[in-house]
């Protein structure tokens, strides 16, 4: 049984300009201890995914048709239909089954707050009957954990008296605080120089083989990803278009658009510098976004089918799958 399993999720926000469909029909799992990455640019619905998961869309969004389980348990509220219901499962799980590490830690830690007393909230709130000197020792022990030095001192002081890399290793130690079964990380470096971003992805690794809890990775750079990630999924357009192993992703993409990300990476390691390719073009609008192959309109390759309807999933293993017309055993010339 996986650990997350989304089937058919479609969630919608309602604006003054009508229905943005931000997630459309989107199918992922995550078993446990695998570290999935959902890669694609801004706006590609990675995030609202997550979001949906995690309960927290905005006012004007609402999750319209899907199932979400977790280890088995259905959490969906176009499942769950009573609001009651719902809200109670999901105080119980954010938190205790599911946390997130959110890209920019100044807009999640509060201000005039000290670390503390941000730490120890959902220890408390999960632990009932936890001393408050018991839940304190256990932040100084996550603080310890995600390498932040003189944690004893450290915890008495408020987020502006620590560097960003240093904020972001307190948001990670409050993720972990209840041992959470999924992490969802997002854009977890975004706002980190190239330095910090290499250490808080090697801390994540080292956090996955420690305490044996999915990881799920949400970032707009494959290069992110590549090392610390088990499985890649592409998604584009509210949709995705490309799932497989890291090697599969990176050694046989199959879908244009992945091509295309792959194409923007530098490689260190190459002995000649090659050209970095942009794709062309800008996502699309996904207010008035219709039931055909989303990236048509930017894909070099695409056919007069593609902007007619949406292309199934083509199998090429057990874990790769893509979502593109050029796959089609017509376009392969192959016939059916």
């Amino acid at each position: 049984m996986a650990m997350l399993d989304i089937k058919h999720l479609t969630t919608e926000f309602t604006t003054e300009n009508g229905v943005v469909r931000a997630v459309r029909d989107v199918s992922l799992h995550v078993e446990k201890g695998e570290v999935l990455g959902i890669v694609g640019e801004s706006g590609s619905g990675k995030s609202q995914t997550m979001f949906s998961v995690m309960g927290l869309l905005a006012q004007n969004g609402k999750i319209t048709n899907g199932s979400i389980q977790i280890d088995g348990e259905e959490i969906s509220p176009a499942v769950i239909t009573e609001k009651k219901e719902y809200e109670a499962k999901m105080d119980r799980i954010r938190g205790n089954d599911m946390a997130m590490i959110f890209q920019d830690p100044m807009t999640f830690l509060n201000p005039v707050l000290r670390i503390q007393t941000q730490l120890i909230e959902p220890i408390i709130n999960h632990n009932p009957g936890i001393s408050k000197k018991e839940a304190i020792d256990r932040a100084i022990e996550l603080m310890r954990k995600v390498g932040i030095p003189s944690p004893e001192t450290r915890i008495r002081q408020y987020p502006f008296q620590f560097s960003g890399g240093m904020r972001q290793r307190i948001i990670i130690a409050i993720a972990l605080a209840c041992d959470p079964k999924i992490i969802i990380a997002d854009e977890p470096t975004t706002a980190l120089d190239v330095t910090i971003q290499a250490q808080v992805l090697e801390l994540i690794s080292n956090l996955k083989e420690e305490i044996d809890s999915s990881i799920i990775m949400i970032t707009h750079d494959l290069g992110v990803v590549a090392s610390i990630c088990d499985r890649i999924a592409i998604m584009y357009g509210g949709k995705i278009v490309e799932e497989g192993t890291t090697d599969e992703i990176f050694y046989e993409p199959k879908h244009p658009y992945t091509k295309g990300l792959l194409s923007c990476i530098s490689n260190p390691e190459e002995l000649e510098r090659k050209e970095l390719h942009p794709i062309p073009g800008s996502p699309p609008d996904l207010l008035n976004i219709e039931n055909n192959c989303p990236f048509a309109d930017r894909c070099e390759h695409a056919m007069k089918v593609c902007k007619m309807a949406m292309p199934q999933a083509e199998k090429f293993s057990e874990t790769h799958f893509c979502s593109c017309w050029l796959n089609h055993p017509y376009a392969q010339g192959k016939g059916v």
